[in-house]
């Protein structure tokens, strides 16, 4: 692999491009935005002061004033606290309590800490600043009213207007006002210091302010971006022809290697997001021409039981670096087992890039292996019935004929007579539990052919149709018309409904409905498999019961050997069909079987055998 070509002049260059380019606007706008912030402190200011000096010389007149009363000052700081742009606006006393308050409500409490200020002589006013008050942003300031009343001379207010006139100030009259209002007798000696702070309501400004800051920020970062892009971007046109054909030369490269892989292949990013599919996986999967790129790998990729247990979740997420097992994908419901590996990628620094996962259809595989263990289970149970056949049967028949002896030199009706029946039929029914033990165990290759359902059906509909009637059991015929033949053994198909028209009939005992339906499953004209279902009017099954149906031995019948309907399933399943129940208790059972259906894909007068569809070809 040749050397990485490194040029140090162009990348230097970037960079002090880019540093001097941000110096530059980082000057420009923090001189923008303290020029904002003075111009919005200044006009707060000049709002406070007047305020203030307003509402200084107005108490000064009201104290010393011969026609004094209160709620004149209190009417003049209700009507400054009605104003939007006050929020507050109070005197306080050298206690620091409210004294005066555009908030009649809050007049003899403290002033809160947080509005708390320093002023002090020989400083009048308080530095302006902002805080939060009642969840919005005010603008403070305090300047202190020192009231001497041993002052009589000094002004008593402002002249508010040309000609107004100076109002008289009692000083006398001062203090004791004062002394009224802090409940406490005054010095006449002394001045009273005494504050007033006014609170505006700076949410506008500072909104402005802010909004003016951002715009200045913003203007910035487009400006340093867009020369940085700029220097940047000379940098990288003249490496982009050449990057652009050897990446293109790779990628060719890669997706004809991917694409001749024999195993499905799935690659996903370090956020486990699907890269790559190649053309085996999405047969496997069934993905046709849809695009999953981007798409999580746990839903392209449904494993059973799910993608943790199955391991390849902690190498999505780096925590395992390799996986090797055999799991199976569900692709619309079907499990289908496979051989899957996941082993994680890495990048040049050793870095973690992504994932690549491996999977191989093993169907053909898991089939070979249930054939296998099914011939040898059937094996062994077939020389163990063998040996039960040769030692039971033999000493059956000896009793069955030695009881029928007897039973002849009994006197009809007696009870020795009886006892001898019971023994024949108990004779019987072991004779047949030998029986139904050999064919469940002897391995027999069907014969199929193209053949008739409803016409297999019909047969075995004749043969119980006696039992039936004697039960007094009504039996409902629904054949469907212009069926295509089912490639099937008709004797072992045959054989298989018997035993569950005989299920069907003695789960309902006395009396009841047995029906009996053929037809496709599919579309009309292009159904793959046929179907027979038989519904009976019995007691149905619970659950539990419905799990067990089909295992050899089991049953709920008194003298059941609880293998019919174990008969049925692999005789069934011999012939490429499926069998399915359902059960509702009280109500009754319908037993579903599936058989594959002949096409016709040989030429015409060809004598090759037709392949039936439904089952794997």
């Amino acid at each position: 692999m040749p050397a990485k070509r490194v040029t140090y002049l162009p990348i230097t260059s970037i960079v002090v491009g880019i540093i001097v380019l941000a110096v530059a606007v980082g000057l420009v706008s923090s001189r923008d935005i303290e020029r904002g912030r003075r111009q919005v402190a200044d006009i707060l200011e000049h709002q406070a002061t007047t305020i203030v000096r307003f509402v200084s010389a107005d108490l000064r007149v009201q104290l010393g004033a011969p026609d004094w009363q209160r709620s004149r000052v209190d009417l003049l700081f209700e009507h400054f606290g009605a104003r939007a742009e006050i929020s507050y606006l109070t005197v306080l006393d050298p206690e620091a309590r409210v004294l005066f308050c555009s908030d009649p409500e809050r007049v003899g409490e403290a002033w809160p800490r947080a509005l708390e200020f320093d002023v002090e002589p020989p400083l009048r006013t308080s530095d302006g600043r902002l805080l939060r008050f009642g969840g919005r942003s005010v603008y403070q300031l305090a300047a202190l009213l020192d009231l001497d009343p041993s002052d009589s001379h000094r002004p008593s207010g402002a002249r508010i207007g040309r000609g107004a006139r100076r109002r008289p100030f009692d000083a006398a009259a001062a203090l004791e006002r004062l002394s009224e209002l802090l409940g406490r007798s005054l010095p006449s000696t002394e001045p009273v210091p005494l504050v007033v702070v006014v609170g505006l309501d700076a949410t506008d400004l500072e909104s402005a302010f802010l909004a003016s800051r951002n715009h200045t920020l913003m203007l910035s970062a487009i400006l340093l971006v867009v020369g940085g892009v700029a220097i940047y971007f000379l940098f990288v046109l003249a490496h982009y022809r050449s990057a652009r054909t050897a990446l293109a030369n790779m990628r060719s490269y890669t997706t004809n290697v991917i694409e001749s892989m024999a195993s499905g292949l799935v690659s996903v990013d370090a956020d486990g997001r699907v890269v790559t599919v190649n053309s085996r996986a999405r047969d496997l999967l069934r993905l046709g021409g849809s695009d999953v790129s981007g798409r999580d790998i746990a839903d392209v990729l449904a494993l059973e039981p799910d993608i943790e247990r199955a391991g390849v979740g902690p190498v999505v997420r780096g925590a395992r670096d390799v996986t090797e097992t055999e799991t199976r994908i569900l692709v619309a419901g079907d499990p289908i087992p496979v051989a899957l590996s996941a082993s994680s990628l890495r990048d040049e620094e050793g870095g973690r890039a992504g994932t690549v996962v491996l999977f191989q259809d093993l169907t053909e595989v898991e089939a070979l292996k249930e054939e296998v263990e099914r011939a040898r289970h059937l094996a062994s149970l077939g020389r163990l019935a063998a040996g039960v056949a040769h030692e039971v049967r033999n000493p059956l028949s000896s009793l069955k004929g030695f009881a029928q002896l007897l039973r002849g030199e009994f006197r009809p009706g007696s009870d020795e007579e009886r006892y001898a029946d019971i023994m024949i039929e108990e004779v019987e029914r072991l004779d047949r539990v030998v029986q139904e033990l050999l064919d469940f165990a002897k391995p027999v290759t069907p014969d199929r052919k193209p053949s008739s359902l409803n016409a297999i059906v019909g047969e075995a509909l004749g043969l119980v149709a006696e039992d039936a009637q004697f039960r007094e059991i009504e039996i409902v015929r629904r054949l469907a018309t212009d069926l295509p033949d089912a490639l099937v053994d008709p004797f072992q198909i045959r054989q298989a409904l018997l035993n569950v028209f005989l299920n069907g009939i003695e789960a309902m005992g006395e009396g009841g409905t047995l029906t009996v339906e053929t037809g496709g499953c599919g579309d009309a004209g292009t159904s793959h498999q046929l179907a027979v279902s038989v519904t009976d009017t019995g007691e149905g099954m619970s659950p539990g019961e419905i799990e067990r149906l089909f295992e050899p031995f089991y049953t709920t019948k008194q003298r059941g050997t609880g293998l019919g309907l174990t008969i049925v399933a692999r005789l069934v399943e011999q012939n490429g069909g499926h069998t399915a129940v359902s059960s509702e208790e009280g109500v009754g059972t319908t037993f579903s079987i599936r058989l594959p259906v002949v096409v016709a894909d040989a030429p015409s007068g060809s004598d090759g055998p037709r392949r039936p569809t439904g089952e794997p070809g």
